[in-house]
């Protein structure tokens, strides 16, 4: 039911239209759009058109954000921005804090990990808990490897590292470029790191002509080897552009880059970076796809976009922490985001989920701000008890070419909803508790919930969630947007009408709800 006002008259009416959004064009109605009102699965939604275009809104503002964070770097450092932004507060983690109740606050860790964090203006030891969303920053890629200068019968290669498991076949014939930091020396002496992102395409991977390829392996599928036949071509020795002029193999203290890069490669690097190449010291850097995210289909209803597991709960996550329901007046919690580097390769290092980084930093925070009172480890403890922690990670949407691999009962559509994810082996952490408060908040929110589960012959991935609730003890939900294509260098998900509101409102109000205590000891 569309809902409308005579432009004349003022009067307001309804107008019932079955199908597609785009039939009220054909009504030759002459009056003003107000609203809608969606039947959907024997749900009633109503969407007026302002929040229609938010929606629009919130959604290109997320594919903006995903094409800056080409790298986990650059994920951090946009997030950086927004925080700022925001006013909050950085922090460098070998330094004194000082926090303050209702103060905003942020660090990195190797600027690829980030945690940001809320006091609530009424913060109690006594009767303060977190309130936590994790997600991470990194997807399966391809890196260059330290040593990456190669040349194959006169074409220019760069050796390159699988990072993840990805669905490397994607990799293939498309326009790829490069991202990442460097470490250089200021001529003072000084040791810095910088970013850059190339943008233009510099490098492809090409495919093996189908005349060329046996019988097996034209009906076999795609499974190219990683070692040999996934080296990024990116130039050829008849060519000797102003890149490759004047090359040399500088050594900067025993550091000798012209060694580990392509000369005319090296030249490129610095030249983006505005340094010399005997500046250049050492290097992170990542093969990225040049192809923005984009709103795709008849009616813009889906997007395709690189690295959508998982920038999608980074962006949403921090959207949600700089919002103005995070800084409630009566708030006695805190209100937390901690966004991962490493998750896609198991998260243990020092900036993982899977180490003492996020024990250590929560201890931190209350100890610091419990400084004046009588509230040691027996405090924190009973604060950790008081607590929800929020594992925000993507999850699988049925997909209707492969729906067999899904369980019968348990098929998340892609406009559904928040996908609850639980396994009875503890690869997702979700319990009967975790998931009651979720689908509570969903309802009072007006946002569905969907459940998943793998097939019992099926290997079930995991995300952060269990190595945190372990090495924090609180109670932990596994939830997550559905998408189709993981782990490809594009990936697919659905943005239309309620869609960005409902994942938007749902992450603000599991990390913000506060009109009702709910206990989970």
């Amino acid at each position: 039911f569309f809902f409308f006002k005579d432009t004349a008259t003022t009067e307001i009416y309804t107008e019932q239209i079955v199908g597609s959004v785009r039939c009220v064009q054909e009504t030759g109605i002459n009056a003003e759009y107000m609203g809608i009102i969606i039947y959907y699965k024997d749900q009633k939604y109503h969407m007026d058109g302002n929040i229609r275009d938010q929606a629009r809104d919130l959604g290109q503002e997320f594919l903006n954000f995903v094409n800056e964070a080409v790298t986990p770097f650059h994920a951090v450092d946009t997030c950086r921005n927004h925080l700022k932004e925001a006013g909050f507060q950085e922090l460098l983690e070998s330094e004194h804090w000082e926090l303050e109740k209702g103060g905003k606050y942020f660090f990195t860790k190797n600027n690829t990990t980030l945690l940001a964090f809320r006091i609530g203006k009424n913060f109690d030891p006594a009767q303060t808990g977190f309130k936590f969303i994790a997600g991470h920053t990194d997807s399966p890629h391809l890196k260059l490897a330290p040593i990456s200068k190669l040349k194959t019968l006169g074409f220019e290669q760069s050796v390159v590292q699988t990072y993840g498991g990805g669905l490397w076949h994607t990799w293939f014939d498309r326009e790829l470029t490069l991202a990442g930091r460097v470490i250089y020396k200021e001529d003072n002496g000084q040791f810095r790191q910088k970013l850059f992102n190339f943008k233009r395409p510099l490098l492809r991977i090409p495919n093996l002509a189908i005349h060329f390829q046996t019988p097996d392996q034209r009906t076999g599928g795609f499974n190219p080897n990683q070692e040999t036949q996934m080296k990024p071509i990116f130039s050829h020795e008849l060519w000797t552009g102003d890149d490759k002029k004047d090359a040399k193999q500088v050594g900067v203290d025993n550091v000798k880059m012209g060694e580990r890069l392509a000369e005319g490669l090296l030249n490129a690097l610095a030249k983006e970076c505005g340094l010399k190449v005997e500046q250049l010291i050492d290097f992170d850097i990542s093969v990225v796809d040049t192809q923005p995210a984009q709103f795709y289909g008849l009616d813009n209803d889906f997007i395709a976009s690189p690295r959508l597991d998982n920038l999608f709960t980074t962006f949403f996550a921090i959207k949600a922490l700089i919002s103005e329901e995070a800084g409630a007046e009566e708030s006695q919690f805190i209100n937390i985001v901690s966004l991962f580097d490493h998750e896609e390769i198991g998260s243990t290092s020092a900036q993982g989920a899977n180490s003492s980084f996020l024990q250590e930093t929560f201890k931190r925070i209350y100890f610091l701000l419990s400084e004046r009172s009588t509230h040691t480890e027996e405090g924190f403890h009973r604060a950790s008890c008081r607590s929800l922690l929020i594992s925000a990670d993507m999850a699988h949407g049925v997909h209707p070419n492969y729906s067999e691999y899904h369980q019968n009962q348990h098929r998340p559509s892609l406009n559904g909803g928040v996908v609850i994810k639980t396994n009875a082996n503890q690869r997702y952490t979700t319990d009967g508790i975790s998931a009651a408060l979720l689908r509570i908040i969903g309802e009072k929110g007006g946002v569905p919930v969907q459940d998943f589960i793998v097939k019992n012959a099926a290997p079930c991935g995991s995300t952060v969630g269990p190595m945190m609730s372990s090495w924090t003890s609180m109670k932990t939900v596994d939830v997550g947007a559905p998408m189709l294509s993981m782990h490809s260098i594009r990936a697919v998900s659905y943005t239309h009408l309620r869609a960005h509101e409902t994942g938007r409102n749902l992450v603000c109000r599991l990390l913000l709800e506060k009109k009702k205590k709910i206990k989970t000891q």
